[in-house]
């Protein structure tokens, strides 16, 4: 009697699974999945489309909001293997100014490449320092594709601007 309990038991339980497997990978029928689509071009080849990584809402537009440097002291283009390497000094009012950067900018003329100086100010009181202390440099790497048709080089910072030319 007791080996009839369980061999019933054992025969509802697998019969309750059959529904599970019906809808599972054991199942031989759903090995392969249901047919699609397939987009060919007119020699019949199969057109490959690959899926975008953008995010679906866009990307966030940014927007830099560092201040440009005060005054542009030095503004100096080496050769570089890869092209030339513009190199600019800005003279600061005080020590602690960070986040450095020369940002490529629209120019009106198709020869001349602008580059505005943009800097983060110190939060809170810095010391003066001395005026080696007061200056800060940031440098911009550009291809020889880059400065392909360039002429002139302009740095811009807030009280003016410098420039180079070739």
């Amino acid at each position: 009697m007791r080996r009839q309990v369980i061999i019933s038991g054992l025969v509802l339980s697998l019969l309750a699974g059959c529904a599970s497997v019906k809808e599972s990978r054991f199942n031989p029928l759903n090995w392969f999945g249901k047919s699609e689509p397939v987009a060919v071009d007119a020699n019949g080849q199969q057109v490959v489309t690959i899926k975008s990584l953008a995010p679906k809402k866009g990307y966030p537009v940014f927007v830099d909001t560092r201040p440009l440097a005060p005054t542009i002291s030095d503004v100096q283009v080496v050769q570089s293997a890869s092209g030339a390497i513009v190199t600019a000094t800005a003279a600061l009012p005080s020590t602690g100014y960070f986040d450095a950067e020369l940002v490529p900018v629209a120019s009106e003329r198709a020869d001349t490449l602008v580059l505005e100086f943009r800097l983060r100010a110190p939060e809170g009181a810095a010391p003066a320092g001395t005026s080696a202390q007061r200056r800060i440099t940031a440098a911009r790497s550009l291809s020889f594709d880059a400065i392909a048709g360039i002429h002139t080089i302009i740095v811009k910072g807030a009280d003016g601007a410098r420039q180079v030319r070739r």
